[in-house]
Protein backbone atom coordinates (compact mmCIF):
# COMPACT_ATOMS: atom_id res chain seq x y z
CA UNK A 1 0.00 0.00 0.00
CA UNK A 2 2.86 2.37 0.89
CA UNK A 3 4.55 1.68 -2.44
CA UNK A 4 1.31 2.39 -4.28
CA UNK A 5 1.00 5.76 -2.51
CA UNK A 6 4.59 6.61 -3.37
CA UNK A 7 4.00 5.67 -7.03
CA UNK A 8 0.84 7.77 -7.10
CA UNK A 9 2.67 10.74 -5.61
CA UNK A 10 5.46 10.45 -8.15
CA UNK A 11 2.96 10.31 -11.01
CA UNK A 12 1.14 13.38 -9.72
CA UNK A 13 4.44 15.25 -9.39
CA UNK A 14 5.43 14.27 -12.93
CA UNK A 15 2.07 15.45 -14.28
CA UNK A 16 2.42 18.78 -12.48
CA UNK A 17 5.96 19.25 -13.78
CA UNK A 18 4.92 18.46 -17.36
CA UNK A 19 2.05 20.94 -17.08
CA UNK A 20 4.48 23.61 -15.87
CA UNK A 21 6.94 22.72 -18.63
CA UNK A 22 4.31 23.07 -21.35
CA UNK A 23 3.10 26.36 -19.86
CA UNK A 24 6.65 27.70 -20.00
CA UNK A 25 7.16 26.42 -23.54
CA UNK A 26 4.01 28.17 -24.71
CA UNK A 27 5.04 31.27 -22.80
CA UNK A 28 8.15 31.58 -24.94
CA UNK A 29 5.93 31.81 -28.04
CA UNK A 30 8.59 30.14 -30.17
CA UNK A 31 6.45 27.40 -31.70
CA UNK A 32 5.49 27.83 -35.35
CA UNK A 33 7.57 30.99 -35.71
CA UNK A 34 9.85 31.95 -38.64
CA UNK A 35 13.47 30.74 -38.73
CA UNK A 36 16.01 32.60 -36.64
CA UNK A 37 19.43 33.36 -38.10
CA UNK A 38 21.36 32.76 -34.89
CA UNK A 39 19.68 29.42 -34.19
CA UNK A 40 20.43 28.36 -37.76
CA UNK A 41 24.09 29.31 -37.30
CA UNK A 42 24.27 27.16 -34.16
CA UNK A 43 22.83 24.06 -35.89
CA UNK A 44 25.18 24.56 -38.84
CA UNK A 45 28.09 24.90 -36.42
CA UNK A 46 27.03 21.74 -34.57
CA UNK A 47 27.00 19.74 -37.80
CA UNK A 48 30.50 20.98 -38.61
CA UNK A 49 31.96 20.59 -35.09
CA UNK A 50 30.69 17.06 -34.55
CA UNK A 51 30.74 15.85 -38.17
CA UNK A 52 27.10 14.73 -38.12
CA UNK A 53 24.38 14.65 -40.77
CA UNK A 54 21.56 16.23 -38.77
CA UNK A 55 21.38 18.98 -36.15
CA UNK A 56 18.10 20.28 -34.71
CA UNK A 57 16.74 22.84 -32.26
CA UNK A 58 13.76 20.72 -31.16
CA UNK A 59 10.95 22.13 -28.99
CA UNK A 60 8.89 19.34 -27.42
CA UNK A 61 5.19 20.24 -27.36
CA UNK A 62 2.36 18.15 -25.89
CA UNK A 63 1.97 15.84 -28.90
CA UNK A 64 4.77 16.84 -31.25
CA UNK A 65 8.31 18.10 -31.46
CA UNK A 66 8.72 21.19 -33.63
CA UNK A 67 12.07 22.30 -35.06
CA UNK A 68 12.97 25.94 -34.59
CA UNK A 69 16.09 25.23 -36.65
CA UNK A 70 17.10 22.17 -38.64
CA UNK A 71 20.00 21.01 -40.80
CA UNK A 72 19.82 17.73 -42.73
CA UNK A 73 16.10 17.13 -42.15
CA UNK A 74 13.23 18.16 -44.46
CA UNK A 75 10.22 17.94 -42.13
CA UNK A 76 9.45 20.77 -39.66
CA UNK A 77 7.93 18.55 -36.95
CA UNK A 78 7.46 14.92 -35.95
CA UNK A 79 5.20 13.15 -33.44
CA UNK A 80 6.43 13.39 -29.87
CA UNK A 81 5.90 9.66 -29.41
CA UNK A 82 8.60 8.99 -32.03
CA UNK A 83 11.01 11.48 -30.52
CA UNK A 84 14.40 10.72 -29.02
CA UNK A 85 14.19 14.22 -27.55
CA UNK A 86 11.18 13.17 -25.49
CA UNK A 87 13.59 10.96 -23.55
CA UNK A 88 16.31 13.60 -23.42
CA UNK A 89 14.14 16.24 -21.71
CA UNK A 90 13.30 13.88 -18.85
CA UNK A 91 16.66 14.69 -17.32
CA UNK A 92 18.35 18.02 -16.80
CA UNK A 93 21.56 16.53 -18.19
CA UNK A 94 20.26 15.36 -21.57
CA UNK A 95 20.95 12.05 -23.28
CA UNK A 96 23.60 10.37 -25.46
CA UNK A 97 22.92 7.21 -27.49
CA UNK A 98 26.20 6.13 -29.09
CA UNK A 99 24.59 3.22 -31.01
CA UNK A 100 20.82 2.99 -31.17
CA UNK A 101 20.91 -0.61 -32.44
CA UNK A 102 22.66 -1.61 -29.21
CA UNK A 103 20.22 0.32 -26.98
CA UNK A 104 17.17 -1.68 -25.87
CA UNK A 105 15.03 1.48 -25.80
CA UNK A 106 15.58 2.25 -29.47
CA UNK A 107 16.85 -0.86 -31.26
CA UNK A 108 13.43 -1.53 -32.82
CA UNK A 109 12.49 2.14 -33.25
CA UNK A 110 11.05 2.97 -36.69
CA UNK A 111 13.55 5.82 -37.16
CA UNK A 112 16.39 3.42 -36.39
CA UNK A 113 15.32 0.51 -38.54
CA UNK A 114 14.06 2.84 -41.27
CA UNK A 115 14.88 6.30 -42.65
CA UNK A 116 16.81 8.25 -41.50
CA UNK A 117 18.42 5.12 -39.92
CA UNK A 118 19.50 6.79 -36.70
CA UNK A 119 22.50 5.11 -35.03
CA UNK A 120 23.82 8.04 -33.01
CA UNK A 121 21.90 10.67 -31.03
CA UNK A 122 23.01 13.29 -28.53
CA UNK A 123 20.54 15.80 -27.07
CA UNK A 124 21.51 18.70 -24.79
CA UNK A 125 18.44 20.11 -23.02
CA UNK A 126 17.27 23.72 -23.47
CA UNK A 127 16.81 24.53 -19.80
CA UNK A 128 14.90 27.59 -18.59
CA UNK A 129 16.00 29.61 -15.54
CA UNK A 130 13.28 27.71 -13.66
CA UNK A 131 14.99 24.41 -14.46
CA UNK A 132 12.50 23.05 -16.99
CA UNK A 133 13.50 21.66 -20.39
CA UNK A 134 11.74 23.15 -23.41
CA UNK A 135 13.42 20.74 -25.80
CA UNK A 136 16.95 20.03 -26.99
CA UNK A 137 19.76 20.98 -29.26
CA UNK A 138 20.37 17.54 -30.73
CA UNK A 139 22.77 15.99 -33.21
CA UNK A 140 21.98 12.82 -35.18
CA UNK A 141 24.01 10.55 -37.45
CA UNK A 142 23.51 7.28 -39.32
CA UNK A 143 26.86 6.03 -38.01
CA UNK A 144 27.45 4.85 -34.44
CA UNK A 145 29.75 7.13 -32.39
CA UNK A 146 31.32 5.06 -29.58
CA UNK A 147 34.04 7.70 -29.23
CA UNK A 148 31.61 10.53 -28.34
CA UNK A 149 32.80 11.48 -24.86
CA UNK A 150 32.09 13.83 -21.98
CA UNK A 151 34.13 16.75 -23.40
CA UNK A 152 32.20 16.69 -26.66
CA UNK A 153 28.88 16.51 -24.82
CA UNK A 154 29.97 19.49 -22.71
CA UNK A 155 30.55 21.44 -25.95
CA UNK A 156 27.07 20.49 -27.15
CA UNK A 157 25.63 21.75 -23.86
CA UNK A 158 27.48 25.05 -24.35
CA UNK A 159 25.84 25.43 -27.76
CA UNK A 160 22.47 24.56 -26.19
CA UNK A 161 23.00 27.34 -23.65
CA UNK A 162 23.54 29.77 -26.53
CA UNK A 163 20.26 28.64 -28.12
CA UNK A 164 18.44 29.01 -24.79
CA UNK A 165 19.79 32.54 -24.37
CA UNK A 166 18.56 33.33 -27.86
CA UNK A 167 15.08 32.02 -27.04
CA UNK A 168 15.09 34.29 -23.98
CA UNK A 169 16.01 37.27 -26.16
CA UNK A 170 13.30 36.46 -28.69
CA UNK A 171 10.74 36.15 -25.91
CA UNK A 172 11.59 39.49 -24.36
CA UNK A 173 12.10 41.49 -27.53
CA UNK A 174 9.00 43.66 -27.97
CA UNK A 175 6.99 41.50 -25.59
CA UNK A 176 7.64 43.15 -22.21
CA UNK A 177 5.85 46.18 -20.78
CA UNK A 178 8.63 48.54 -19.75
CA UNK A 179 6.71 49.97 -16.76
CA UNK A 180 5.51 46.83 -14.97
CA UNK A 181 7.88 44.27 -16.57
CA UNK A 182 4.77 42.20 -17.30
CA UNK A 183 4.17 40.56 -20.68
CA UNK A 184 2.40 43.04 -22.96
CA UNK A 185 -0.46 42.88 -25.47
CA UNK A 186 1.77 41.53 -28.24
CA UNK A 187 2.85 38.68 -25.97
CA UNK A 188 -0.76 37.86 -25.08
CA UNK A 189 -1.74 37.73 -28.75
CA UNK A 190 1.21 35.45 -29.51
CA UNK A 191 0.34 33.18 -26.58
CA UNK A 192 -3.24 32.92 -27.81
CA UNK A 193 -2.03 32.06 -31.30
CA UNK A 194 0.45 29.43 -30.20
CA UNK A 195 -1.63 27.78 -27.50
CA UNK A 196 -4.66 27.50 -29.73
CA UNK A 197 -7.00 29.54 -27.59
CA UNK A 198 -8.22 31.25 -30.74
CA UNK A 199 -9.16 27.99 -32.49
CA UNK A 200 -12.55 26.28 -32.52
CA UNK A 201 -13.01 23.52 -30.01
CA UNK A 202 -11.33 25.31 -27.13
CA UNK A 203 -12.54 24.18 -23.74
CA UNK A 204 -15.75 25.82 -22.59
CA UNK A 205 -14.10 26.39 -19.22
CA UNK A 206 -11.45 28.66 -20.75
CA UNK A 207 -11.91 32.42 -20.40
CA UNK A 208 -9.93 35.60 -20.80
CA UNK A 209 -10.48 38.05 -17.95
CA UNK A 210 -9.73 41.78 -18.16
CA UNK A 211 -9.30 43.97 -15.09
CA UNK A 212 -9.44 47.71 -15.71
CA UNK A 213 -8.12 49.26 -12.54
CA UNK A 214 -9.55 52.75 -12.97
CA UNK A 215 -11.01 55.07 -15.61
CA UNK A 216 -8.24 56.42 -17.82
CA UNK A 217 -9.07 59.97 -16.74
CA UNK A 218 -8.17 59.07 -13.16
CA UNK A 219 -4.68 58.00 -14.18
CA UNK A 220 -4.21 61.07 -16.40
CA UNK A 221 -5.23 63.33 -13.50
CA UNK A 222 -2.73 61.44 -11.31
CA UNK A 223 0.02 62.13 -13.85
CA UNK A 224 -0.84 65.83 -13.95
CA UNK A 225 -0.95 66.10 -10.17
CA UNK A 226 1.91 63.81 -9.12
CA UNK A 227 4.00 63.16 -12.24
CA UNK A 228 4.83 60.19 -14.43
CA UNK A 229 7.26 58.63 -11.97
CA UNK A 230 4.56 58.41 -9.32
CA UNK A 231 1.98 57.07 -11.79
CA UNK A 232 4.38 54.38 -13.03
CA UNK A 233 5.16 53.38 -9.45
CA UNK A 234 1.42 53.19 -8.79
CA UNK A 235 0.95 50.89 -11.81
CA UNK A 236 3.75 48.66 -10.55
CA UNK A 237 2.01 48.42 -7.17
CA UNK A 238 -1.25 47.51 -8.91
CA UNK A 239 0.49 44.79 -10.92
CA UNK A 240 2.10 43.38 -7.76
CA UNK A 241 -1.30 43.33 -6.06
CA UNK A 242 -2.91 41.49 -8.97
CA UNK A 243 -0.07 38.98 -9.14
CA UNK A 244 -0.46 38.20 -5.45
CA UNK A 245 -4.12 37.37 -6.06
CA UNK A 246 -3.49 35.39 -9.26
CA UNK A 247 -0.56 33.37 -8.00
CA UNK A 248 1.13 31.53 -10.86
CA UNK A 249 -1.34 32.64 -13.55
CA UNK A 250 0.46 34.86 -16.12
CA UNK A 251 -0.71 38.47 -16.10
CA UNK A 252 -0.53 40.77 -19.15
CA UNK A 253 -0.77 44.54 -19.39
CA UNK A 254 -2.69 45.35 -22.58
CA UNK A 255 -3.51 49.08 -22.20
CA UNK A 256 -2.56 51.89 -19.85
CA UNK A 257 -5.00 50.75 -17.16
CA UNK A 258 -6.12 47.28 -18.30
CA UNK A 259 -4.59 43.95 -17.28
CA UNK A 260 -5.58 40.53 -18.65
CA UNK A 261 -5.13 36.94 -17.52
CA UNK A 262 -6.20 33.63 -19.04
CA UNK A 263 -8.24 31.41 -16.74
CA UNK A 264 -8.56 27.73 -17.64
CA UNK A 265 -10.22 26.67 -14.38
CA UNK A 266 -13.85 25.69 -13.86
CA UNK A 267 -16.41 28.53 -13.80
CA UNK A 268 -16.91 28.28 -10.02
CA UNK A 269 -13.19 28.68 -9.34
CA UNK A 270 -13.02 31.50 -11.88
CA UNK A 271 -15.79 33.36 -10.06
CA UNK A 272 -13.99 32.93 -6.73
CA UNK A 273 -10.81 34.36 -8.22
CA UNK A 274 -12.69 37.39 -9.61
CA UNK A 275 -14.31 37.89 -6.21
CA UNK A 276 -10.84 37.82 -4.61
CA UNK A 277 -9.69 40.55 -7.00
CA UNK A 278 -12.73 42.70 -6.24
CA UNK A 279 -12.26 42.19 -2.52
CA UNK A 280 -8.60 43.16 -2.70
CA UNK A 281 -9.39 46.44 -4.46
CA UNK A 282 -12.48 47.34 -2.40
CA UNK A 283 -10.47 49.16 0.28
CA UNK A 284 -8.24 52.00 -0.86
CA UNK A 285 -4.92 50.95 -2.38
CA UNK A 286 -2.24 52.99 -0.66
CA UNK A 287 0.91 53.99 -2.52
CA UNK A 288 3.56 56.27 -1.03
CA UNK A 289 1.16 57.36 1.66
CA UNK A 290 -1.65 58.32 -0.73
CA UNK A 291 -4.82 56.16 -0.66
CA UNK A 292 -6.49 55.40 -4.01
CA UNK A 293 -10.11 54.23 -3.92
CA UNK A 294 -10.15 52.54 -7.31
CA UNK A 295 -13.22 52.03 -9.45
CA UNK A 296 -12.24 48.73 -11.09
CA UNK A 297 -14.19 47.11 -13.91
CA UNK A 298 -13.89 43.43 -14.80
CA UNK A 299 -14.86 41.85 -18.13
CA UNK A 300 -15.00 38.14 -18.92
CA UNK A 301 -14.71 36.66 -22.42
CA UNK A 302 -15.52 32.92 -22.72
CA UNK A 303 -13.07 31.37 -25.19
CA UNK A 304 -15.59 29.20 -26.97
CA UNK A 305 -15.64 30.73 -30.45
CA UNK A 306 -13.20 31.04 -33.33
CA UNK A 307 -11.63 34.40 -32.49
CA UNK A 308 -8.15 35.71 -33.20
CA UNK A 309 -5.85 37.13 -30.57
CA UNK A 310 -6.61 40.64 -31.80
CA UNK A 311 -10.34 39.96 -31.50
CA UNK A 312 -9.84 38.69 -27.96
CA UNK A 313 -8.15 41.92 -26.87
CA UNK A 314 -10.68 44.08 -28.71
CA UNK A 315 -13.61 42.14 -27.23
CA UNK A 316 -12.18 42.45 -23.73
CA UNK A 317 -11.78 46.21 -24.09
CA UNK A 318 -15.35 46.37 -25.39
CA UNK A 319 -16.79 44.46 -22.45
CA UNK A 320 -14.80 46.68 -20.07
CA UNK A 321 -16.49 49.72 -21.64
CA UNK A 322 -19.87 47.98 -21.31
CA UNK A 323 -19.09 47.20 -17.68
CA UNK A 324 -18.39 50.87 -16.95
CA UNK A 325 -21.39 52.15 -18.91
CA UNK A 326 -23.80 49.75 -17.21
CA UNK A 327 -22.16 49.85 -13.80
CA UNK A 328 -22.00 46.04 -13.78
CA UNK A 329 -18.80 44.22 -12.78
CA UNK A 330 -17.90 41.56 -13.62
CA UNK A 331 -19.59 41.80 -17.02
CA UNK A 332 -19.76 38.81 -19.36
CA UNK A 333 -19.09 39.47 -23.04
CA UNK A 334 -22.08 38.75 -25.28
CA UNK A 335 -22.26 38.32 -29.03
CA UNK A 336 -24.35 41.48 -29.30
CA UNK A 337 -21.34 43.39 -28.01
CA UNK A 338 -19.31 42.13 -30.96
CA UNK A 339 -22.06 43.16 -33.37
CA UNK A 340 -22.22 46.63 -31.84
CA UNK A 341 -18.43 46.75 -31.95
CA UNK A 342 -18.34 45.99 -35.67
CA UNK A 343 -21.18 48.42 -36.36
CA UNK A 344 -19.42 51.16 -34.39
CA UNK A 345 -16.21 50.54 -36.32
CA UNK A 346 -18.09 50.73 -39.60
CA UNK A 347 -19.75 53.99 -38.56
CA UNK A 348 -16.47 55.59 -37.58
CA UNK A 349 -14.90 54.49 -40.86
CA UNK A 350 -17.86 55.76 -42.92
CA UNK A 351 -18.34 59.10 -41.17
CA UNK A 352 -15.35 60.96 -42.74
CA UNK A 353 -16.62 60.09 -46.22
CA UNK A 354 -20.13 61.21 -45.27
CA UNK A 355 -18.73 64.61 -44.29
CA UNK A 356 -17.50 65.14 -47.84
CA UNK A 357 -20.30 63.41 -49.80
CA UNK A 358 -23.09 65.74 -50.99
CA UNK A 359 -26.54 65.09 -49.47
CA UNK A 360 -25.45 62.22 -47.21
CA UNK A 361 -25.49 64.49 -44.18
CA UNK A 362 -28.30 67.04 -43.97
CA UNK A 363 -29.73 69.46 -41.45
CA UNK A 364 -33.21 69.25 -40.03
CA UNK A 365 -34.64 72.21 -38.15
CA UNK A 366 -36.87 72.37 -35.07
CA UNK A 367 -38.66 75.66 -34.37
CA UNK A 368 -38.42 77.50 -31.06
CA UNK A 369 -41.40 79.70 -30.13
CA UNK A 370 -42.11 82.45 -27.62
CA UNK A 371 -44.67 81.00 -25.24
CA UNK A 372 -46.59 84.22 -24.50
CA UNK A 373 -47.64 84.74 -28.14
CA UNK A 374 -46.52 81.64 -30.09
CA UNK A 375 -44.18 83.57 -32.38
CA UNK A 376 -41.29 81.61 -33.91
CA UNK A 377 -38.10 83.24 -32.65
CA UNK A 378 -35.60 80.82 -34.18
CA UNK A 379 -34.77 77.22 -35.00
CA UNK A 380 -32.32 74.60 -33.82
CA UNK A 381 -30.26 72.84 -36.50
CA UNK A 382 -29.96 69.09 -35.98
CA UNK A 383 -27.73 66.84 -38.08
CA UNK A 384 -29.17 63.80 -39.84
CA UNK A 385 -27.28 61.02 -41.65
CA UNK A 386 -28.87 59.10 -44.50
CA UNK A 387 -26.44 56.45 -45.72
CA UNK A 388 -27.03 55.25 -49.32
CA UNK A 389 -26.92 51.59 -48.24
CA UNK A 390 -27.78 51.49 -44.54
CA UNK A 391 -30.42 54.19 -44.59
CA UNK A 392 -31.07 56.58 -41.70
CA UNK A 393 -28.51 56.41 -38.91
CA UNK A 394 -29.84 58.03 -35.73
CA UNK A 395 -27.75 60.87 -34.28
CA UNK A 396 -27.91 59.28 -30.82
CA UNK A 397 -25.93 56.39 -32.36
CA UNK A 398 -23.17 58.15 -34.31
CA UNK A 399 -22.74 61.34 -32.27
CA UNK A 400 -21.58 59.57 -29.05
CA UNK A 401 -19.12 57.51 -31.12
CA UNK A 402 -17.79 60.64 -32.80
CA UNK A 403 -17.36 62.25 -29.39
CA UNK A 404 -15.33 59.29 -28.13
CA UNK A 405 -12.90 59.41 -31.06
CA UNK A 406 -12.57 63.14 -31.61
CA UNK A 407 -14.38 63.09 -34.97
CA UNK A 408 -17.03 65.25 -33.31
CA UNK A 409 -14.95 68.33 -34.11
CA UNK A 410 -15.25 67.62 -37.82
CA UNK A 411 -19.00 67.04 -37.38
CA UNK A 412 -19.41 70.35 -35.52
CA UNK A 413 -17.38 72.15 -38.20
CA UNK A 414 -19.63 70.69 -40.92
CA UNK A 415 -22.77 71.80 -39.07
CA UNK A 416 -21.33 75.26 -38.43
CA UNK A 417 -20.56 75.83 -42.12
CA UNK A 418 -24.01 74.63 -43.17
CA UNK A 419 -25.78 76.77 -40.57
CA UNK A 420 -23.99 80.02 -41.42
CA UNK A 421 -24.49 79.41 -45.16
CA UNK A 422 -28.22 78.74 -44.63
CA UNK A 423 -28.68 81.88 -42.52
CA UNK A 424 -27.00 83.84 -45.33
CA UNK A 425 -29.40 82.35 -47.90
CA UNK A 426 -32.39 83.29 -45.76
CA UNK A 427 -31.06 86.82 -45.35
CA UNK A 428 -30.85 87.20 -49.13
CA UNK A 429 -34.52 86.16 -49.37
CA UNK A 430 -35.50 88.66 -46.69
CA UNK A 431 -35.80 86.34 -43.68
CA UNK A 432 -33.65 87.00 -40.59
CA UNK A 433 -34.11 83.74 -38.70
CA UNK A 434 -31.75 82.92 -35.80
CA UNK A 435 -30.32 79.38 -35.87
CA UNK A 436 -28.85 77.43 -32.95
CA UNK A 437 -26.56 74.43 -33.21
CA UNK A 438 -24.89 72.11 -30.72
CA UNK A 439 -21.22 72.10 -29.79
CA UNK A 440 -19.56 69.18 -28.01
CA UNK A 441 -17.40 69.33 -24.90
CA UNK A 442 -14.45 68.45 -27.16
CA UNK A 443 -15.07 71.58 -29.25
CA UNK A 444 -13.98 73.63 -26.24
CA UNK A 445 -10.57 71.93 -25.99
CA UNK A 446 -9.13 74.46 -28.45
CA UNK A 447 -9.88 77.78 -30.16
CA UNK A 448 -10.73 76.12 -33.50
CA UNK A 449 -14.49 76.59 -33.04
CA UNK A 450 -14.19 80.34 -32.51
CA UNK A 451 -11.73 80.77 -35.37
CA UNK A 452 -13.90 78.84 -37.85
CA UNK A 453 -17.04 80.65 -36.76
CA UNK A 454 -15.40 84.07 -37.16
CA UNK A 455 -14.15 83.09 -40.62
CA UNK A 456 -17.56 81.81 -41.76
CA UNK A 457 -19.45 84.83 -40.42
CA UNK A 458 -17.09 87.12 -42.32
CA UNK A 459 -17.23 84.98 -45.49
CA UNK A 460 -21.04 84.96 -45.64
CA UNK A 461 -21.56 88.44 -44.14
CA UNK A 462 -23.92 87.07 -41.48
CA UNK A 463 -24.74 89.15 -38.36
CA UNK A 464 -23.35 87.19 -35.38
CA UNK A 465 -26.54 87.68 -33.36
CA UNK A 466 -28.35 85.30 -35.73
CA UNK A 467 -26.16 82.39 -34.58
CA UNK A 468 -26.55 80.61 -31.24
CA UNK A 469 -24.20 77.93 -29.90
CA UNK A 470 -25.57 75.40 -27.45
CA UNK A 471 -23.37 73.38 -25.10
CA UNK A 472 -24.21 71.02 -22.26
CA UNK A 473 -23.18 71.16 -18.62
CA UNK A 474 -20.83 68.25 -19.35
CA UNK A 475 -18.53 70.64 -21.19
CA UNK A 476 -17.91 72.41 -17.87
CA UNK A 477 -17.10 69.28 -15.90
CA UNK A 478 -13.32 68.95 -16.37
CA UNK A 479 -12.00 72.42 -17.16
CA UNK A 480 -14.64 74.99 -16.20
CA UNK A 481 -12.30 77.98 -16.28
CA UNK A 482 -10.97 77.10 -19.72
CA UNK A 483 -14.47 76.57 -21.09
CA UNK A 484 -15.68 79.84 -19.54
CA UNK A 485 -12.91 81.73 -21.31
CA UNK A 486 -13.70 80.12 -24.66
CA UNK A 487 -17.42 80.74 -24.27
CA UNK A 488 -16.63 84.38 -23.48
CA UNK A 489 -14.51 84.56 -26.62
CA UNK A 490 -17.49 83.28 -28.65
CA UNK A 491 -19.78 85.90 -27.12
CA UNK A 492 -17.28 88.59 -27.99
CA UNK A 493 -17.89 87.67 -31.63
CA UNK A 494 -21.50 88.69 -31.03
CA UNK A 495 -23.09 85.23 -31.20
CA UNK A 496 -25.58 83.96 -28.62
CA UNK A 497 -24.74 81.15 -26.20
CA UNK A 498 -27.14 78.67 -24.59
CA UNK A 499 -26.68 76.10 -21.81
CA UNK A 500 -28.34 72.96 -23.19
CA UNK A 501 -30.03 70.12 -21.25
CA UNK A 502 -29.77 71.95 -17.93
CA UNK A 503 -30.27 69.63 -14.97
CA UNK A 504 -29.41 66.39 -16.77
CA UNK A 505 -25.66 66.32 -16.28
CA UNK A 506 -22.96 68.08 -14.32
CA UNK A 507 -25.47 70.32 -12.47
CA UNK A 508 -22.95 72.27 -10.43
CA UNK A 509 -24.69 75.55 -9.71
CA UNK A 510 -21.44 77.33 -8.88
CA UNK A 511 -20.52 77.76 -12.54
CA UNK A 512 -23.82 79.43 -13.45
CA UNK A 513 -22.94 82.74 -11.86
CA UNK A 514 -19.81 83.02 -14.01
CA UNK A 515 -20.69 81.39 -17.30
CA UNK A 516 -21.28 84.05 -19.97
CA UNK A 517 -24.42 82.51 -21.51
CA UNK A 518 -27.63 84.14 -22.71
CA UNK A 519 -30.08 81.26 -22.47
CA UNK A 520 -30.75 78.21 -20.32
CA UNK A 521 -32.58 75.22 -21.85
CA UNK A 522 -34.31 73.05 -19.24
CA UNK A 523 -33.78 69.37 -19.98
CA UNK A 524 -36.79 67.47 -21.32
CA UNK A 525 -36.66 65.02 -18.40
CA UNK A 526 -38.19 67.77 -16.20
CA UNK A 527 -40.76 68.82 -18.80
CA UNK A 528 -42.42 65.74 -20.25
CA UNK A 529 -44.04 64.73 -16.91
CA UNK A 530 -44.53 68.21 -15.54
CA UNK A 531 -48.34 67.89 -15.45
CA UNK A 532 -48.22 64.77 -13.23
CA UNK A 533 -44.94 64.72 -11.31
CA UNK A 534 -44.97 66.70 -8.06
CA UNK A 535 -41.19 66.79 -7.87
CA UNK A 536 -40.94 68.32 -11.35
CA UNK A 537 -43.64 70.81 -10.38
CA UNK A 538 -41.33 71.99 -7.59
CA UNK A 539 -38.06 71.82 -9.54
CA UNK A 540 -39.08 73.64 -12.74
CA UNK A 541 -40.33 76.86 -11.04
CA UNK A 542 -37.09 76.88 -8.99
CA UNK A 543 -34.98 76.60 -12.15
CA UNK A 544 -36.99 79.39 -13.80
CA UNK A 545 -36.56 81.64 -10.78
CA UNK A 546 -32.83 80.94 -10.55
CA UNK A 547 -32.24 81.42 -14.29
CA UNK A 548 -34.14 84.70 -14.52
CA UNK A 549 -32.36 86.10 -11.48
CA UNK A 550 -29.04 85.25 -13.13
CA UNK A 551 -30.09 87.03 -16.30
CA UNK A 552 -30.83 84.02 -18.53
CA UNK A 553 -33.84 83.61 -20.76
CA UNK A 554 -35.30 80.11 -20.46
CA UNK A 555 -36.32 77.52 -23.07
CA UNK A 556 -38.32 74.42 -22.10
CA UNK A 557 -37.24 71.43 -24.19
CA UNK A 558 -39.45 68.46 -24.93
CA UNK A 559 -42.84 70.18 -25.00
CA UNK A 560 -45.31 67.45 -25.97
CA UNK A 561 -48.72 68.95 -25.18
CA UNK A 562 -50.52 72.28 -25.27
CA UNK A 563 -51.44 71.87 -21.59
CA UNK A 564 -47.74 71.68 -20.68
CA UNK A 565 -47.06 74.77 -22.77
CA UNK A 566 -49.87 76.64 -20.99
CA UNK A 567 -48.54 75.67 -17.55
CA UNK A 568 -45.01 76.78 -18.48
CA UNK A 569 -46.34 80.07 -19.79
CA UNK A 570 -48.07 80.69 -16.45
CA UNK A 571 -44.84 79.79 -14.63
CA UNK A 572 -43.01 82.48 -16.60
CA UNK A 573 -41.01 80.32 -19.03
CA UNK A 574 -39.91 82.38 -22.01
CA UNK A 575 -39.67 79.89 -24.87
CA UNK A 576 -40.65 76.36 -25.79
CA UNK A 577 -39.42 73.69 -28.16
CA UNK A 578 -40.84 70.23 -28.77
CA UNK A 579 -43.25 68.01 -30.67
CA UNK A 580 -46.26 69.99 -29.44
CA UNK A 581 -44.92 72.87 -31.53
CA UNK A 582 -43.18 71.04 -34.37
CA UNK A 583 -40.93 68.07 -34.94
CA UNK A 584 -37.47 68.50 -36.49
CA UNK A 585 -38.05 68.80 -40.25
CA UNK A 586 -36.11 69.16 -43.50
CA UNK A 587 -35.47 72.62 -44.89
CA UNK A 588 -38.32 72.60 -47.39
CA UNK A 589 -40.85 71.53 -44.73
CA UNK A 590 -39.60 74.18 -42.33
CA UNK A 591 -40.01 76.92 -44.90
CA UNK A 592 -43.54 75.71 -45.65
CA UNK A 593 -44.27 75.66 -41.90
CA UNK A 594 -43.00 79.22 -41.55
CA UNK A 595 -45.09 80.35 -44.51
CA UNK A 596 -48.24 78.88 -42.98
CA UNK A 597 -47.63 80.78 -39.76
CA UNK A 598 -47.11 84.02 -41.68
Amino acid sequence: MLLEKEDSTEVEAAVRQESQRLAQLHGYCALDTPPDKLCDQVTQLACSMFDVEIALVALVDEHRQWFKSRVGLEVSETPRADSFCNHAIQTRHGMVVTDALQDARFSRHALVTGAPFIRFYAGAPLVTPQGLSLGTLCIIDSRPRPDFGASQFAQLNQLAAIVMERLEQLRNRGYIDHVTALPNRARLMEVLRVRGHARPGASGADAAVAVDICPREYLFDMVKALGWDYAEGFLMEVSRTLRRVLGTLPLYRVTTTTFVYLDETAPAQRRRRIADIEQRFTPALEFQGIPHLLDIAIGVLPMEEDVSGGDVVRSLLTVIDVSREEGVSPRLFESVHAEKQRYAFWLLAALPMALTTPDELVLHFQPKVRLRDGACVGVEALIRWHHPIHGNIPPDVFIPLAEKTGQIRQVTAWVLRQVVAQVARWLKSGRALPVAFNASARDFDSDELRELLAQQLKLHKVPPALIEIEFTEHAMANHPQQVRQRVQALRELGVKVAIDDFGAGFSNLSYLKNIPADTMKIDRSFIHRLLDDEADQLIVPSILHLAHNLGFSVVAEGLESERTATLLRHLGCDYGQGYAIARPMPLAELEAWLERRG
